[in-house]
């Protein structure tokens, strides 16, 4: 897996346009919206806990990259909560944004040199892929053996994460220039 620094970066990295939305301004906070997506874009690798705390085989379907970390899953997670947090347009764009900042987890798996692959196509099929080009270096579960490490780590996955956010300050700039304008 990415590690969740980078998941965290890239997903709130993204979701920076969506600060300047009207309809989401009455909502929660403006800084709260990168924040509250880079939660969702880390939220996959909770199944890693589930699966060590009631001894789920690796492989299966709920183990670590299956079920909970396909596109299907986490659009249904982020429309409920959205459902939970707003209503109209502002439940729209909240479930998009976070659906697609949950939906980065996934993809940025699928880069990793190392682990099971991700059940990216589930339900249609239960198959684990990952992307021919796997240039970040697979982090481990243990904190301390990340640490030993954290450097290689990051250093792979810094062009994901200069990208994302740079991607979306210049989306958000012009989205905003563009609401200005009318």
């Amino acid at each position: 897996m990415a590690s969740a620094i980078t998941h965290f970066v890239v997903g709130a990295g993204l979701a920076l346009p969506a600060m300047e939305l009207p309809a989401l301004r009455g909502v929660m906070p403006r800084w709260a919206l990168p924040v509250t997506t880079g939660l969702f874009a880390v939220v996959p690798d909770l199944d890693t806990y589930a699966m060590l705390g009631f001894g789920i085989p690796r492989g299966t379907l709920l183990s670590h990259r299956g079920f909970f970390h396909s596109p299907f899953f986490l659009a249904l997670l982020a429309g409920v909560v959205a459902a939970i947090v707003a209503r109209g347009a502002a439940f729209r764009w909240l479930a998009i944004v976070w659906a697609a900042a949950a939906i980065t987890h996934p993809l940025l798996d699928m880069l990793t040199d190392g682990g099971s692959g991700v059940m990216l196509l589930f339900p249609v099929t239960t198959e684990r892929l990952f992307f021919p080009w796997r240039p970040i270096r697979v982090s481990p579960l243990s904190v301390a053996r990340f640490f030993d490490r954290a450097g290689e780590i990051l250093w792979s996955e810094l062009p994901f994460c200069a990208a994302a956010v740079a991607l979306g300050l210049a989306a958000r700039s012009l989205l905003a220039r563009s609401l200005r304008r009318g």
